[in-house]
């Protein structure tokens, strides 16, 4: 009976479940505790999304390229980023629309948008030579350095526009967190740092346990390690950015959700395969550059129109962006 018990455990399907909920455990222990933390700073809602909520719901996807760089699972790295990537917009952005259309800020078409574009295209472009190595992993790194100083700027300038808006009016700012997440920011820093540290302990067993199950997988059917980080690994770690958009669209929080969407495909190239490629040099199949490539692309592009025209995020664009994942994933297993 032990025996038996140890077989199921370790079998890739229990490996697989195990550590995608300690990822959605530890990234929604991450984003409440560290959007609190945020929050007692007053730190506009935008700035939220794109920074501390992008940043805790990507470290799913941190922990799982890292391991997978550690392990030498190359394809699982790469295909996580760009799997990630695609599903956090055709997924996460089309279920979000379609449970509450999202109302759109001018920032995001002058600012948020572009800057995701470019670094976009960044990542396409370094990949050409076939690898990634350790001197584009510190050219992400230092990108994501300048983005950060960036968004530390705009929050402030942001910080100021609103007190002086709410001085104007005679009235207290707007709380940027939903009722939630306030109730985590009432939390003492000593406790929110405590569930943050917790948060990141059951990310990095999960991701662990989340690699080891897609690899033996992967072995186990010859399925290439490509075609798993695409699809398997990127749909676990892209569900704390779907359950945190969705959950801040119902509350009606949209700048926190498509923001947290924008900001956690910027981090997921440039802090997590910058960090990914800063620990070994990472090969890139070339099925990948001719077509997984093209679709993050085309993702990434198509929010531009929709940003440019309406002033939200409509159901119709959910159920685009929706049909394009499902398309992907189609041509991707077939």
């Amino acid at each position: 009976m032990i025996a038996s018990f140890e077989a199921i455990v370790n079998s890739p399907y229990a490996l697989l479940v195990i550590g995608l909920a300690l990822l959605v455990l530890g990234g929604e222990t991450l984003v409440r505790n560290s959007s609190g933390l945020a929050i007692r700073a007053n730190i506009p809602p935008l700035i939220v999304g794109l920074t501390v909520v992008a940043i805790g719901t990507s470290s799913p996807e941190l922990f799982a390229s890292m391991q997978a760089a550690w392990s030498g699972s190359v394809g699982i790295a790469v295909g996580n980023v760009v799997g990630s990537n695609i599903a956090n917009l055709g997924l996460a952005l089309g279920l979000t629309a379609l449970v509450r259309p999202l109302k759109i800020d001018k920032q995001l078409l002058k600012m948020d948008w572009p800057i995701l574009m470019v670094v976009t295209l960044l990542f396409v472009s370094l990949s050409l030579d076939g690898v990634y190595s350790r001197l584009d992993g510190v050219i992400f790194l230092s990108g994501m350095t300048f983005y950060m100083v960036v968004q530390v700027m705009r929050s402030r300038k942001m910080k100021s526009k609103m007190e002086k808006e709410s001085l104007e009016e005679n009235s207290e700012p707007d709380s940027p967190g939903g009722e939630e997440l306030n109730q985590y920011a009432k939390r003492n820093y000593g406790l929110l740092m405590l569930w943050i540290v917790i948060g990141c302990i059951l990310l990095y067993y999960g991701a662990g346990l989340f690699v080891e199950g897609a690899s033996e997988m992967a072995h186990r059917f010859g399925i290439s390690e490509h075609i798993i980080g695409v699809t398997v690994v990127a749909f676990g770690t892209s569900v704390p950015e779907i359950v945190a958009s969705v959950t801040a669209a119902l509350k009606g929080q949209s700048d926190l959700g498509i923001g947290n969407i924008i900001g956690s495909n910027i981090m997921n190239i440039l802090l997590v395969l910058g960090a990914s490629s800063v620990i070994v040099d990472i090969s890139v199949d070339p099925n990948m550059i001719a077509g997984d490539f093209w679709w993050m692309l085309g993702t990434t592009a198509l929010l531009y129109p929709i940003l440019k025209i309406g002033k939200k995020i409509s159901r119709l664009h959910g159920a685009i962006y929706l049909t394009c994942y499902a398309i992907y994933i189609w041509q991707a297993l077939v």
